[in-house]
């Protein structure tokens, strides 16, 4: 078994895990936001090809 630790963390780690910042809180808001906006762009494409394959 790997034990945890801190040094074998990646920065992108870090940077999701931690939020030491007000900045670093707004970048991983930005990223969920963008995450949702897009799933549901996929959703609705998805949805409009099926549509039309229907037809």
């Amino acid at each position: 078994m790997i034990h945890y630790t801190e040094k074998k963390r990646s920065p992108l780690c870090h940077l999701i895990t931690n939020f030491n910042s007000a900045r670093q809180r707004k970048v991983a808001r930005f990223d969920l936001f963008g995450v949702a906006v897009s799933g549901l762009m996929a959703m609705t494409l998805v949805g409009i090809v099926r549509l039309l394959v229907s037809h």
